[in-house]
């Protein structure tokens, strides 16, 4: 269950990243939804600030999606 939510959250940032981010965060966001396990989590402990930043983001996006649903 913990698998599923950690990947939930990531998708969500991802998403974040690829609506909200400039150009460079926008290139993460979509190397991020192309990556596999590993590679995400490279990615993810290379740009720390900009994971922590969007997954606040990725969250409102996730409850707004909820509640439109």
């Amino acid at each position: 269950m913990e698998r599923m939510e950690n990947a939930s959250r990531d998708y969500w940032t991802l998403e974040a990243m690829r609506k909200f981010g400039g150009g460079f965060v926008k290139a993460l966001g979509n190397a991020g939804a192309q990556a596999d396990k590993n590679n995400l989590e490279r990615l993810k402990k290379a740009w720390p600030e900009y994971w922590k930043e969007y997954e606040h983001m990725g969250e409102s996006l996730r409850r707004k999606k909820e509640q439109r649903s």
